[in-house]
């Protein structure tokens, strides 16, 4: 394993040999520009996410489906916004949550699952939002903030239990 100083002295040897390139390429940008990407007609879909926490990825219906009827999972919180299900109640690794009709988002669905990540504990999210693109964005921003509260949540839990060794 690189020491820090060894990294950053490699990170800033490559960054010296790319960038005249970089530069170059940025001079020449309006001699060769790339078709424009379009925009998409809604907001993120399947097509973005290449998984769902680590299982195959879906529509958000087909998602809520999934994860609805799934054994081992139980409905720990029902809004007139979200309903979510989650491995445990109390100390759940999982989080599934869907948007119901209604919401602007809908159909989306978001899940949030504890991880361990080379030596830190972290709380991944993924979303699939087959509704109206700032509805969805909406939704990205909303569960980030959860998911942000939910890492804070770990990481008090992992001092706490450090603390009582």
């Amino acid at each position: 394993m690189l020491s820090t100083a060894r990294a950053t002295q490699t990170l800033a040897i490559l960054f010296a040999a790319v960038f005249p390139f970089a530069s170059v390429a940025l001079a020449a940008d309006d001699l060769l520009k790339p078709a424009p990407t379009p925009m998409p007609a809604a907001g993120p879909t399947v097509a973005a996410a290449t998984e769902f926490c680590g299982e195959p990825t879906a529509t958000a219906d087909e998602l809520f489906t999934r994860y609805s009827t799934a054994k081992g999972l139980k409905e720990v919180y029902k809004s007139t916004d979200y309903i979510a299900y989650s491995d445990d109640d109390k100390n759940s690794t999982v989080m599934y949550t869907f948007t119901v009709k209604g919401h602007g988002a809908h159909p989306a669905a978001v899940c949030r699952k504890i991880v361990k990540d080379g030596e830190q504990t972290v709380v991944k999210m993924v979303v699939v939002c087959n509704g109206e693109a700032g509805a969805c964005a909406n939704l990205q921003n909303e569960f980030n903030v959860l998911t942000a509260r939910m890492q804070v949540e770990v990481d008090n839990q992992i001092k706490a239990t450090a603390g009582g060794k």
